[in-house]
Formats: structure tokens, C-alpha cells, sequence
């Protein structure tokens, strides 16, 4: 197979399937079962990155919120992968569905900073696990970013948080839902209000 046919095979490769994000959730899942131990639920898992021309904004300055957004997704597997979320989540075929984000911004990752996000789980439901991330620049150890995703796990039963953390380490004491966390839902709820009382009365 000749060189162009192999670069043309990449490029295609990179645009269809997108590539570079198969090969991240790969780095960060395998590097952590080489070499890290386990964790429990109560445990803090940290991954790496860095802002480069792929993740940042138009203005070459700073990392992009959609591309930090993005990098949740490399925290969230390999957090699960640690803890034994994931293998709990393959043998019950329980799926894990993005739900909503809350992003509060210090300071932007700046051009060519590396930095680390600390992933913990930080409360759950009897629908969703709420993860708190923080992405903090190595240079000056500053916390930039703090993010709060909701995961739904949608399961063949009504129970699939519970199925799903039942025996892992740290899931027998429930933490109590942070004051932020209680107020975000409630303004959820009111947005959520708002769009249903529109709705009925165009209709």
C-alpha cells in the first residue's frame, strides 16, 4: 500500500469516524489500567490535556467551552473505567446518556497550557450520577473550569442506578446533594415550567 493511499485512508478515517477521539478514550482507559490502581466512588481520577489549533477559539487565545465539553467525555471513561462503573454498566446493559452541563469559568485554558481534570462523583439519584470536574492549569495550579455533568443511566429496568453502583466501594454512604447542585435543579425545573406554559398557550 503506498504512501498517499494510506495518508488518504487517515484523512478519511479522521473525517468520517473521527479518529483522534477513538484514539484518546483508548490513551486514557488503557493508560489508567496499565498504570493505576482502582478506585472507589469516593475517589478523585485525574486525566491530562492540552490546549492546542484543535481545541481552541477563533481567536487562538483560549481552549473552547464545546472542546472542554468535549473533554468531559475522556474524564467521565476513564472515571468509570477506575471505579468499575463501566464493567457494572456492561454486564447489566445499562447506557449512559449525557443529560446536562453546568459550566462556571474562572479563567480560560490559554494557547499551548497543559492542564488536568479531577473527576469525582459528587451525588446521584434513582436516575443520575452528577460529576463534578475541574480543570486546573499544571503551570500555576489554578482551577479554571468547573463543570457538573448529569448522567442518565437507561437500563432495561427503572432501577439502574441503583443496579449499577450496588457492591462498587463507596456507593454503601450516599453523599448529600451539594446546595449548587439542589439550586441548579430547581432552575431547571423553572425553565422547564416556563417552555410547558409557552407551549399550551400557543396551542
Amino acid at each position: 500500500m503506498s504512501f498517499f493511499t494510506l495518508l488518504i485512508t487517515f484523512i478519511l478515517l479522521n473525517v468520517i469516524c473521527d479518529l483522534n477521539y477513538f484514539v484518546r478514550t483508548l490513551f486514557c482507559v488503557l493508560t489508567g489500567r496499565i498504570y493505576q490502581c482502582n478506585n472507589t466512588l469516593k475517589d478523585v481520577t485525574t486525566i491530562y490535556g492540552m490546549c492546542t489549533f484543535q481545541n481552541c477559539d477563533v481567536t487562538f487565545k483560549n481552549i473552547r467551552i464545546a472542546k472542554l465539553v468535549r473533554e468531559l467525555d475522556f474524564a467521565r471513561y476513564h472515571f468509570y473505567d477506575r471505579t468499575g462503573i463501566y464493567q457494572r454498566s456492561q454486564k447489566f446493559r445499562i447506557k449512559s446518556l449525557q443529560g446536562c452541563t453546568l459550566i462556571i469559568t474562572s479563567e480560560p485554558v490559554p494557547m499551548f497550557q497543559t492542564y488536568k481534570i479531577n473527576t469525582k462523583l459528587v451525588y446521584w439519584d434513582d436516575r443520575s450520577l452528577f460529576l463534578e470536574h475541574e480543570v486546573v492549569t499544571l503551570r500555576d495550579g489554578k482551577v479554571r473550569h468547573l463543570l457538573v455533568s448529569r448522567q442518565h443511566a437507561i437500563g432495561p429496568n427503572g432501577n439502574s442506578i441503583a443496579i449499577l453502583l450496588k457492591d462498587l466501594v463507596g456507593s454503601e454512604s450516599k453523599p448529600s446533594c451539594p446546595d449548587y447542585i439542589t439550586h441548579w435543579l430547581h432552575s431547571m425545573e423553572l425553565s422547564s415550567l416556563r417552555l410547558r406554559n409557552a407551549h399550551h398557550m400557543q396551542n
